[in-house]
């Protein structure tokens, strides 16, 4: 196993050392204990399989050339060594776009929960520190002592950094490692502020009480805001998971009953003679432009960006961050497909019957 994150590692070490301390700063703030170099090497490795994989699913079944013509035309002949480099390109760049995204999904969800769960629980551990500094303990010890089990999450994480105060490392020190293990603005404030007492020797036990009281007050005004907009929140998920599709699937079956219309109308249009009015005031109408299964794809392409969008407007309007709405983008997604093509399958059992 260890030669195995070993080889990971070399691998992880092809990226420059900036980009790998961003890394390392995401995977810690979403509770990863996996050095950075391990888990990119990983990332790597895992890409070049799976886009080794699709690119010989891609030869296999053709499915480069097949879209190329799709939308191009038969017209446009594609060689095959062009044919086999398009797939190869198209296999790794799916492959690192899927597992990209699936990926750090995961680490900012887990990174958003974590924050959460934190800033939640952080007033009272402020106040309760602030008790244990009053009562003549110094800061590592109120900490420790302040680390309850309810507290769950942060109390763990307090204790692992406060051992190592205790062992001898500077409390500052110790501090910028919690800070760390959560990517949220509310406990870096405060921290920051802890750091400038000790350094000043301020006052610490007045400082977290007005912390912990500043961020009471904070989540309160969260929650308000949440509840004045809900009917927003209310509009935007009708908009986007019904409204929209079923004007698109609407408009698809238009297109699609105004095709089969044209079809049946003679070669040579209305005869304005035969309809006893000037050829002037007689309009040609012609087919729709847009084929069915053009408009058909536009819509699926539209509907996919149009609830990702509103998923990522709900995660700020209900908790202030956009990666908290990628929870209900999955969701918003199924039931705006479902809307579609409910309404398609009604629309065409009800015009079934005008041409069959």
């Amino acid at each position: 196993m260890s030669a195995l994150m070993g080889f990971y590692e070399t691998i992880g070490r092809l990226l420059s050392r900036k980009r790998i301390r961003k890394i390392e700063k995401s995977l810690s703030g979403a509770g990863i204990m996996v050095p950075a170099e391990s888990f990119m090497g990983f990332f790597i490795v895992l890409n070049v399989l799976v886009g080794l994989l699709l690119f010989l699913v891609f030869l296999n079944t053709s499915a480069v050339p097949k879209f190329i013509y799709a939308i191009l035309g038969t017209a446009f002949l594609v060689p095959d060594v062009v044919s086999v480099f398009l797939s190869f390109i198209a296999a790794f760049v799916v492959t690192f776009l899927v597992t990209y995204v699936l990926v750090w999904t995961v680490v900012l969800l887990q990174t958003e929960a974590r924050k959460n769960a934190v800033e939640e629980v952080l007033p009272d551990f402020l106040t309760l520190v602030a008790g244990n500094v009053r009562a003549g303990m110094t800061l590592d010890q109120a900490m420790w002592y302040a680390a309850k089990p309810e507290y769950g999450l942060f109390s763990i994480e307090v204790k692992k950094v406060i051992k190592s105060a205790f062992s001898g490392e500077p409390i500052e020190k110790s501090l910028d490692h919690l800070d760390m293990r959560f990517n949220s603005r509310v406990l870096h404030r405060t921290l920051l502020l802890l750091k400038q007492a000790l350094a000043t020797g301020g006052e610490i036990a007045e400082i977290l009480e007005e912390t912990a009281q500043d961020a009471r007050e904070v989540a309160m005004h969260k929650k308000d805001i949440a509840t004045t907009l809900l009917v927003y929140i209310i509009f935007l998920v009708f908009a986007s998971a019904i409204g929209a599709p079923f004007l698109f699937s609407v408009s698809t079956n238009l297109i699609s009953v105004l095709a089969m219309a044209f079809a049946y109308m003679p070669a040579g249009g209305l005869d304005a003679g035969a309809a006893g009015m000037p050829a002037s005031f007689m309009v040609t109408p012609a087919a729709p432009s847009v084929s069915t299964d053009e408009f058909f794809w536009f819509s699926m392409a539209l509907i996919f960006i149009t609830t990702l969008i509103a998923s990522l407007l709900l995660g700020i309007i209900r908790a202030g961050s956009k990666t908290q709405g990628i929870k209900y983008f999955p969701f918003l997604l199924i039931l705006s497909y479902l809307v579609y093509f409910v309404v398609a399958s009604f629309l065409d059992s009800m015009f079934a019957s005008m041409f069959f």
